[in-house]
């Protein structure tokens, strides 16, 4: 019987079969009714749905998961899922029923994965692919059999997250040329921003009267987008306010030039932060490193509570807060009670992160 969620206002619908649960969201309660009454009908009798899976592809299949996926989840998600395909279609062709896609073949997929890019690639590319098969069993019938799923895990070498001391983010810092870059970099520490929300974010979405920035980000299970406005400092004021002056006009605040003249938010920026921590003569770390550090920065003060911290680096669960905090290493202290004034005094037009008004400024 279709119940309504608490928190999400949407209906679930639900059937049980032989003791598993099977669940699905809809948006009224009749659409429940609906689906419970077909997922029954198609667990129940399954002879009925085997000539539909006949006649399916696995370019159908992948067409349509695709298409659910680039309205549900975030594009970096959905990117990643599409390569799964297209090196999938490399390998096996697209055209063939998915009916006559094995295990064996999952499996020589994912070995061949595995030889070329490593087990991190091939579990993957596994993650993804089981996942669409699964999406498929419900709303495609396709084989309860996931050939996937029964492919196993390969080993996988783990690299520990670098999390940067205070110290080796400004010895980076000071290694950036432009003025765009020094507020991007100082905005991820101020904020813990994740990477995609500083990169899709635009000047609407920024209050410099009242002191707050909006970060929205896919990371629910039904890919709703979610939005959380956050306080932020005077001095990141400031820089945004100068900032405003290059690309205001824009739509987003941090704007590249094609080589073909034209103005474009970023996408991505993958040898951007290997390349600064090179020249820095630091241990190379990522932006999302930058987040954690972000977070052992709060979890470092005692008046700062937990909930708190949770709140801005919004999270739906405190647990997953804990797991992002970590003791800031030895050298790194000094630089706590310094952080929210790290910026001050004049500062240049020309840049506007200029270090030596924010050593000045300590």
């Amino acid at each position: 019987m279709p119940y309504k969620e608490k928190l999400s206002g949407q209906w679930r619908a639900q059937v049980t079969i032989n003791g598993k649960k099977y669940r699905h969201r809809c948006q009224t309660k009749k659409e429940a009714m609906e689906w419970e009454r077909e997922e029954k009908d198609r667990l129940l009798h399954p002879e009925k749905y085997r000539s539909t899976t006949n006649t399916v592809s696995l370019h159908d299949w992948a067409t349509a998961y695709l298409d659910f996926s680039q309205d549900r989840h975030s594009e970096g998600t959905y990117k990643e899922k599409r390569l799964a395909f297209s090196q999938l279609f490399k390998f096996h062709d697209a055209m063939g029923a998915v009916i006559d896609f094995e295990g064996k073949d999952a499996l020589a997929f994912l070995s061949l994965a595995n030889s070329a890019s490593g087990g991190n690639t091939a579990n993957k590319r596994r993650k993804n692919l089981c996942a669409a098969w699964e999406w498929g069993v419900k709303y495609l019938g396709l084989p309860e059999r996931n050939p996937f799923k029964i492919a196993p895990r390969f080993a996988e070498v783990r690299e520990e997250r670098v999390i940067p001391t205070l110290e080796d983010f400004w010895k980076v810092y000071e290694k950036t040329t432009t003025s765009q870059d020094k507020l991007m970099l100082f905005m991820y520490l101020q904020t813990g921003a994740r990477k995609d929300e500083l990169f899709r974010l635009e000047w609407k979405d920024i209050d410099l009267k009242s002191k707050r920035v909006s970060l929205s980000c896919k990371k629910n299970k039904v890919g709703e987008w979610e939005t959380h406005s956050l306080p932020i400092g005077d001095d990141l004021i400031d820089m945004l306010d100068k900032h405003r002056r290059t690309t205001g006009l824009l739509g987003h605040v941090f704007m590249v030039c094609t080589p073909e003249g034209k103005w474009v938010p970023y996408s991505e920026r993958r040898k951007w932060m290997p390349s600064l921590c090179k020249r820095a003569g630091v241990k190379p770390f990522g932006l999302h490193g930058i987040r954690h550090l972000f977070a052992s920065i709060l979890a470092s003060n005692p008046r700062v509570p937990l909930v708190e911290i949770q709140k801005m680096l919004r999270h739906g669960s405190i647990a997953t807060t804990q797991r992002y905090i970590h003791s800031l290493q030895d050298g790194s202290r000094e630089a706590l009670d310094a952080l929210p004034g790290l910026i001050q005094g004049d500062v240049s037009e020309a840049d506007f992160g200029n270090i030596e008004g924010r050593k000045a400024a300590r």
